[in-house]
């Protein structure tokens, strides 16, 4: 069973995405604090990858081709 704090997560990385690929960097600097903040309550082992890594390197992506 998904947790109420999983399923906030995926519904924002799921806004980041498409603030991402809309060009609205504006929308997705709220959303990527939205997922640092969820992402410094969780106490997860160092294996398990979370939204924010994903996000991270979402972001890399863009720099990358912007360039």
């Amino acid at each position: 069973m998904t947790s109420n704090v999983d399923q906030l997560e995926s519904i924002i990385m799921h806004v980041f995405r498409c603030a991402c690929r809309q060009g609205r960097l504006d929308i997705a600097e709220f959303m990527l604090a939205a997922l640092e903040k969820l992402d410094s309550g969780r106490a997860e082992s160092p294996q398990e990858q979370s939204s924010l890594f994903d996000a991270y390197r979402e972001i890399a992506g863009i720099d990358a081709s912007l360039q």
